[in-house]
């Protein structure tokens, strides 16, 4: 990444793509990154790794464990990296709504036309293999705050505005489900598709998530893509009552980013509107999707800009 100095804008020089699976330790992932983008991390001024699990100062964590050991600490001291910070893979999205990434129009789908109060908390929300979320607030100076939330993982309660249709197959969603519990996470991100395929079409052949994806964007599974589309607003609409985020909402992540159908269907909207409470503020609220992948690292550089340098 690049810094201008004068304007304060931040740009993307050099990226690359790997696979942590192709490679058998950290050192050899880094030496990779290292080839490919051309420099050695130890002459760049800082760096800022975002990513899922938990860091405890000296390796990341994961509860589903990474194919190698990740010991940070001890590789950036054996390879005298610069200043460095290893944070929340949400964190970088969150930060990257702080930069002029949002005032660029391809970088965005705006699901409303709301004005983005810049004072009030952001949140960043992530549907892919698993769900992501960081809350945030841009302070007058340029520094941040940002929260520690955990939202997956909750359970899914009944929807207090639903119709009885809703309700009827929400109920039926978490009787065809148990033992396991009804959580966002569960039907949402990752392989909660398939799940929900095997819920409405019980006779059919099991499909696999990009394939039940190919017939979703072909619009060949309605069924499938109004109760995702209504989980997805029933998402939405928890977030927003966590946080009531005059900042916005802004989501991005695989899945979200390979059904955007579902954002414009009509389910997505009864299911926000399914908790109805504060609902008049709630819909001043800005809500949109990040659609250019460099907002990550446009966001680790905005950190490692505030917080390192």
């Amino acid at each position: 990444m690049s810094l201008n100095d004068t304007t304060g804008n931040l740009h993307c020089t050099h990226s690359h793509t790997v696979k942590l699976s192709a490679f058998a330790s950290l050192d050899a992932l880094m030496h990779e990154l290292e080839k490919q983008l051309g420099t050695r991390i130890a002459a760049t001024d800082a760096i800022c790794i975002g990513a899922a699990g938990q860091y405890d100062g000296a390796e990341l964590l994961h509860e589903n464990a990474y194919p190698f050991s990740m010991p940070f600490a001890a590789l950036a001291s054996k390879a005298s990296w610069p200043a460095y910070a290893v944070i929340h893979d949400y964190a970088p999205i969150v930060c990257a709504t702080f930069t002029d990434y949002m005032i660029k129009p391809a970088n965005l789908k705006r699901l409303n036309d709301c004005p983005i109060n810049h004072d009030g908390r952001r949140v960043a929300l992530g549907i892919g293999t698993g769900l992501g979320l960081k809350d945030g607030v841009l302070l007058p100076n340029g520094d941040f705050w940002l929260g520690k939330n955990e939202i997956g993982h909750i359970g899914i309660a009944t929807p207090p505005h639903a119709t009885q249709d809703e309700l009827k197959r929400h109920q039926a969603l978490i009787k065809h489900l148990q033992p396991r519990s009804l959580t966002f996470e569960h039907i949402l991100s990752g392989a909660g598709t398939t799940r929900l395929y095997q819920f409405l079409y019980p006779d059919r052949a099991a499909l696999k998530p990009e394939q039940i994806g190919e017939q979703m964007r072909a619009n060949l599974l309605p069924e499938l893509v109004a109760i995702f589309a209504w989980y997805l607003g029933l998402f939405v609409g928890t977030v927003q009552l966590i946080f009531m985020p005059e900042g916005g909402i802004w989501i991005t992540g695989g899945v979200a980013l390979s059904h955007l159908e579902a954002f414009e269907h009509p389910s997505f909207e009864r299911g926000i509107h399914a908790s109805p409470a504060y609902r008049a503020l709630r819909d001043t609220y800005p809500l949109g999707i990040l659609l250019n992948p460099e907002h990550a690292l446009l966001g680790n550089a905005y950190y490692a800009s505030k917080r390192l340098l």
